[in-house]
């Protein structure tokens, strides 16, 4: 019965993350297709993929890894930038910051999966 607990939990985490990247991607559609906005909150929708990524950097757990944190991160970036023009980048030419979280990812799944296994190499 216990171990049905965190798997419940596991489970909403991802809805809730899912309905919340599906609202995100309805509004920035509606936005391309020429849909204004009533306010000019919209525009600040990238800092909650932001602060969530950097809290999977920060705190990693088994529903938010650090490689979910990277992504979440660059994901937001990039849509910062997207939506503020920032450093004349726009939404076609902002993109290599998906290479570099890909780039990134690897690097700390490696450096994870050797973590974990090293003291299991040396008990068995």
């Amino acid at each position: 019965m216990e171990d049905l607990k965190p798997h419940r939990h596991a489970s909403r985490s991802r809805l809730v993350l899912g309905l919340f990247l599906l609202a995100i991607g309805g509004l920035m559609l509606a936005v391309n297709l020429g849909y204004d906005m009533p306010t000019g909150w919209w525009r600040y929708f990238p800092v909650p993929l932001i602060a969530l990524g950097l809290w999977g950097l920060a705190v990693p757990s088994r529903h938010l890894d650090r490689s979910g944190g990277i992504w979440l991160l660059a994901s937001g970036l990039y849509c910062l930038i997207g939506v503020f023009r920032l450093f004349g980048l726009g939404w076609g030419t902002a993109w290599p910051i998906f290479v570099i979280a890909s780039g990134l990812s690897f690097l700390v799944r490696d450096s994870g999966r050797e973590h974990r296994t090293t003291p299991g190499a040396s008990g068995g």
